[in-house]
């Protein structure tokens, strides 16, 4: 009877041991987990009632993440976009050295103008056709679809290309004033998207959103939320006017060589309107540059204040969830030596 007794408080004491030295390696490893990583080993044990400010946090961090990421990639794609309005108006004005020295009456180059109007508008349906990730930039909201077709590119729908439709309007050529002002009443209807037929700048030159719905109203813009509590619409379709209105000028003398044009007063009511289309272009095209570059400019300071937020929420973060890496390692060695001296 006598040894079972002794027995029992050696066991318990031996058990009271083993536990010390489980419950001391514990600490050890959490302490030691914490010195490495700078971040509390069980984050809602430490913080408590806290908990849930932490969430909170992290809930507003993440949700300032997908914006800001998102923002980025808009701003990427604008850029995209005002690269390629620059460059469109630089073919324009690029065309216009040739093209304006033989408005009125034919001048040295008039032989080359209307080569350089087919190459100026492919050149400038190429730069409109221009994607990003995918998606054409000009195309509005079905960004899936090609914009513009090429001057010799018949179109899937209506089996005609912009040169097909010019062709129909003005072969077999310009005889006086009168069949110049008459067909060129004809080309601007076509240009305008009026018509409603396959020879319709948005049936047979453009493939996107129509500038006008079913219904006669204005078809939705590609948007953007930016941040809680603003939408940006920045959509620019490459069938909208000042892009029409310079597409116009460049096929007009694409389709109709300047220098076969006899007649004075044709050639003059002509190439004129031509050449004034294309300059209504550029101001317009100038004009949306402006606007993108407002909307830009936007962006890049919602963009900063996100970035400045983002940094806000992780030094929040870092207080709520970090450890002092100086008291991490002083318990690490108290833990230690406790741990030294149970064994």
């Amino acid at each position: 009877m006598t040894s079972v007794v002794g027995t029992l408080p050696t066991l318990t004491a031996a058990k009271f041991r083993r536990d010390t030295v489980a419950d001391i390696q514990q600490r050890l490893d959490r302490a030691g987990e914490e010195m490495s990583t700078g971040r509390k080993s069980d984050v809602h044990a430490a913080l408590g009632l806290r908990s849930g400010e932490l969430l909170s946090v992290r809930s507003s961090a993440a949700s300032n993440e997908n914006f800001l990421t998102g923002n980025r990639l808009l701003a990427n794609k604008m850029e995209m976009m005002a690269t390629a309005m620059s460059g469109v108006r630089g073919t324009l004005q690029d065309f216009l050295e040739i093209a304006i020295a033989n408005r009125g009456t034919p001048g040295p180059t008039v032989q080359q103008v209307a080569q350089s109007a087919r190459a100026a508008y492919d050149q400038v349906v190429s730069q409109l056709n221009v994607t990003y990730q995918g998606a054409h930039l000009f195309s509005g909201t079905e960004s899936g679809r090609v914009p513009l077709q090429s001057w010799g590119q018949a179109d899937a729908d209506t089996n005609l290309a912009p040169r097909d439709v010019l062709a129909g309007i003005v072969a077999p050529g310009l005889v006086d004033a009168a069949d110049a002002s008459t067909k060129l009443g004809e080309v601007a209807q076509v240009f305008s998207s009026t018509t409603g037929g396959p020879e319709d700048f948005e049936a047979s030159f453009f493939n996107g959103t129509p500038l006008l719905d079913g219904g006669g109203d204005p078809s939705p813009r590609l948007t953007a939320r930016i941040d809680e509590a603003t939408v940006m619409t920045y959509g620019v379709q490459a069938n909208d006017p000042p892009f029409a209105r310079a597409l116009q000028g460049l096929a007009m003398l694409a389709s109709v060589d300047p220098a076969t044009v006899s007649d004075a007063g044709a050639y003059e009511i002509w190439v004129d309107a031509a050449i004034e289309g294309v300059l209504t272009g550029i101001d317009g095209i100038r004009d949306a540059e402006t606007l993108l570059g407002t909307q830009q400019r936007t962006l890049d300071e919602t963009i900063t204040r996100q970035e400045d937020r983002g940094d806000v929420y992780e030094r929040h973060i870092g207080v709520l969830e970090g450890v002092d890496a100086y008291e991490a390692a002083t318990r690490v060695t108290q833990l230690s030596t406790q741990l030294e001296a149970a064994y």
